[in-house]
Order: structure tokens, then C-alpha cells, then sequence
């Protein structure tokens, strides 16, 4: 009977060490403003011809949100978060290229859906060669 506690004890807390980090995962999607601000877009293809826009966000705005307000958008959900497919006349097919996002001419680790928009902030969507 004791082995049986045991394992129940064990399941629970498997069961609560899950559902937090399955919280604190769905945490870092999606963050959205908490403020309202100016940020710079750039959209870089292949060929390295940069168009910019400022654009300003609200509070509750994601930078998903911000970009489909603005952009023709092309993007799914999957497992990791959303997978941007394209933006306007940078598109990706992920056999030969991809949209690498850059924060402040800083190489994102992040994709669309853990980016939190802040003021000031300059994000690049670059065309890039896998």
C-alpha cells in the first residue's frame, strides 16, 4: 500500500512540475506591449534592398499583431510558436531561405511569438540563405 502512495506522490508532482512549465512556456508567447510607442520595421531581402516604416503600437499590441496591421502577412502556428512564411515581398519557402529577425542589428534566438515590442526598438525581418 505504501508503493502505491508513493507512486501516486510521484505522479502528482510530475503532473504540477508539467502544467507549470507548459505555463511559463505559453508566458513567453505572444508578450504583449504594456505601453504604447514607436518602433522601426525593416524588411531586408535577399538582394540586401531594405525598405523601413515607422509604426506605432498600442498597449495589448504583439509584434505579430503590429506586423499584420501593416504587412501582408504569411505565418502558421506550430509547436515552437509562429512560423513567419513572409512579409509583403520577402517570402520564404525554408528549403533555400528563411526570415531571420534582428532586433537592434542583433541576431533574434526568438521567433515571432517570444519578441516582446518596446519603444524605439528597430526590427529587421532579413531574407536569408539557409
Amino acid at each position: 500500500m505504501r508503493k502505491l502512495w508513493i507512486k501516486i506522490a510521484v505522479a502528482i508532482l510530475v503532473i504540477a512540475i508539467a502544467a507549470t512549465s507548459i505555463y511559463l512556456y505559453k508566458q513567453t508567447q505572444n508578450p504583449i506591449a504594456a505601453d504604447v510607442g514607436t518602433v522601426t520595421v525593416e524588411l531586408v531581402d535577399i538582394a540586401g534592398n531594405v525598405t523601413s516604416q515607422q509604426l506605432t503600437f498600442e498597449t495589448g499590441d504583439t509584434l505579430l499583431s503590429l506586423l499584420t496591421k501593416h504587412y501582408e502577412v504569411n505565418y502558421r502556428d506550430d509547436q515552437y510558436g509562429g512560423l513567419l512564411l513572409g512579409i509583403d515581398q520577402i517570402q520564404t519557402d525554408f528549403n533555400t531561405t528563411y526570415i531571420a529577425i534582428y532586433i537592434n542589428n542583433e541576431y533574434s534566438n526568438y521567433g515571432i511569438s517570444s519578441v516582446s515590442l518596446e519603444a524605439g526598438t528597430v526590427y529587421s525581418f532579413r531574407e536569408t540563405k539557409v
